[in-house]
């Protein structure tokens, strides 16, 4: 009795586990509507920007990865594929969809006043920046656009930040402006809304987009409108600048610091003056 007892409790507890992990083995590992076999020109050694650290520890825990971080940072290519790409890290080797794999050109050159794609290289994760000196095109000095920035124009922090951080040459791609590119700031037209983003690929209708959070998401591409970098934009204008993770109006531009990239505003209303990059910043939205 007691050995058909503990039988019997044997097969209770597999029949309330087995459930829970089949759940997590069927799990769809690619949520979104958006085709993962883009087509990418890679090499061996290539740097590319992808979120090789957290997408797959998050497919192998099941997790779903709508609501996944991913952040992209810098990592190289071992072998191409043409829906998976086998990427190596500090970490080892990593097979991650092409579509989640911005590739990066080994032999790029910028001018000032350039935008480029690139990673924080003093610290880590994808970021855009403005060039501000040019005397080595493969080896220019930037200023970020994604990072923290005073929002005093009169602050004396700013005269070492203008300075610029020099990339490394094959470390970044010049953006092209207004164009659907890796790298492009977005604005999203969702419930009325417009929401902050920036985009990851473009294929047929679809737009991928890494956005607040670094949360991932997949749109129809009437619904995303490119935000320009070289806005003609100044003292005094009425625009749209970004509260959390979306553009609003009524803001007014009090200063431009067109070398670094960055506008100063304040709200209607406020006397408060914030800085925003270029990317957050605009006169388009309607």
């Amino acid at each position: 009795m007691k050995k058909s007892l503990r039988t019997i409790l044997c097969l209770m507890a597999l029949s309330i586990v087995i459930p829970v992990c089949s759940q997590g083995s069927n799990n769809n590992p690619w949520p979104w509507n958006f085709p993962q076999n883009v087509k990418l020109k890679l090499e061996a050694g290539q740097t590319v920007l992808s979120p090789f650290t957290y997408y797959p520890s998050s497919v192998e825990k099941g997790e779903p990865l709508r609501n996944a971080v991913l952040i992209f940072y810098d990592t190289t290519v071992k072998e191409a594929g043409e829906e998976k790409t086998m990427l190596n890290n500090f970490n080892g080797e990593v097979e991650m969809p092409n579509a989640l794999i911005i590739p990066i050109p080994t032999k790029a050159k910028a001018k000032k006043g350039d935008v480029v794609l690139t990673w924080w290289q003093s610290g880590s994760g994808m970021q855009r920046a403005i060039v501000v000196d040019d005397s080595n095109p493969q080896e220019p000095k930037v200023c970020y656009l994604d990072l923290r920035w005073p929002d005093n124009p009169d602050s004396p922090t700013l005269e070492e930040k203008r300075k610029g951080e020099q990339l490394k040459p094959g470390t970044f791609a010049v953006l092209k402006d207004g164009q659907r590119q890796s790298g492009a700031q977005v604005a999203i037209k969702k419930d009325k809304e417009w929401r902050t983003g920036t985009l990851i690929h473009v294929e047929g209708d679809k737009v991928l987009v890494l956005g607040f959070g670094s949360k991932i998401e997949a749109y129809d591409k009437a619904d995303v409108r490119i935000i320009p970098f070289k806005e003609k934009i100044k003292v005094g204008d009425k625009v749209w600048a970004t509260w959390v993770n979306e553009y609003r109006p009524g803001y007014e531009v009090t200063a431009v610091d067109n070398l670094t990239g960055h506008v100063f505003v304040k709200k209607e209303g406020s006397s408060s003056i914030e800085s925003k990059s270029l990317a957050e910043v605009t006169k388009t939205l309607e």
